[in-house]
Parts: structure tokens; C-alpha cells; sequence
């Protein structure tokens, strides 16, 4: 686990609320130099604590007006392999192996109910699979992409 400082931290949370925050403004809200936020960045970079920055879509806007969670009784034998499938599906995005009668819990969006329909089909047809549980989001909030409190409060004491 790579040992984080204040600064590091703030640096997180400017690149949080906004990816496309300038290394000079970074530097203004630090009090470091373009140069020193620049090696910060690059630093946590290569540590792999920043993976990538990215843009965070609106999927509603997009058209994906629906959110559904899908559980998956699976073969034991057959759990990874089912995950792996179940990741590549174009409207899944998110699969975890987890512990418990349904072992693979995968996240997914699309434009209808009748998409629903349509990755049960074909998720149904993946080797391995034994029974298949759905849930439709009726209503939800999704937490804004942020850094624990609890390694804020591991660095700051």
C-alpha cells in the first residue's frame, strides 16, 4: 500500500471533482509548483493509485434509462469462466465474484425492460449458468467517485 500525504490527497480530490483540473491550478490550491504537482501526479500514477482519469456519463442521457442487477447461480467449476463472459456483455458494467448462494453479481444498464429480457436469454445460454435472479432499479443515488474517510483519516490523524 503506497503511503499517501496531505498533499497527495488534495491532489486526489481536485482530480475527482474535475480530471481536466490544470497541473496550475492544482499547484495554486497546493501551494507546490506546476513541475512538483506534475511529478505527484505521474508518481501516483505509475504506483497504480490513479488507474486513469476519465469522463463520468450521464446514461439516462444516453438513452439507458434502466439499471439492473443480476445474480447468477453458477457450476462451481464453471465461476470464472461464466464471470469472464458475463463481463464482455456490451450493457454489463460491473461483475463481482462474491460469496454465497448466487456467486457472480453483475451490474448492468439498458434502454428497456425488453434489454433485460434479452441478456437473461442470453446469459441463460452461458455454460455453467443454473438459475438466473434479476432486480430492476426503481429509484437510487450513486456515490460521487471519492477517497474513503478512513484513509483521509489514516493520513491527516
Amino acid at each position: 500500500m503506497m503511503e499517501l500525504d496531505s498533499v497527495d490527497l488534495k491532489i486526489l480530490r481536485l482530480l475527482l471533482q474535475d480530471g481536466r483540473t490544470s497541473y496550475a491550478q492544482i499547484a495554486k490550491e497546493t501551494k507546490l509548483s506546476d513541475v512538483a504537482v506534475k511529478k505527484r501526479v505521474e508518481k501516483l500514477m505509475s504506483r497504480g493509485v490513479i488507474k486513469k482519469i476519465t469522463a463520468i456519463l450521464d446514461r439516462e442521457k444516453l438513452g439507458l434509462r434502466y439499471t439492473f442487477f443480476i445474480q447468477l447461480r453458477v457450476d462451481p467449476s464453471e465461476i470464472y469462466m461464466v464471470y469472464r463472459k458475463l463481463a464482455s456483455l456490451p450493457n454489463v458494467l460491473e461483475v463481482y465474484v462474491v460469496a454465497g448462494e448466487f456467486p457472480i453479481i453483475a451490474k448492468a444498464v439498458g434502454e428497456s425492460v425488453e434489454d433485460l429480457k434479452r441478456m437473461i436469454s442470453e446469459i441463460g445460454k452461458i455454460d455453467g449458468v443454473l438459475d438466473v435472479k434479476t432486480s430492476v432499479v426503481l429509484e437510487g443515488t450513486e456515490k460521487e467517485i471519492s477517497i474513503p474517510s478512513k484513509i483521509g483519516q489514516r493520513v491527516l490523524g
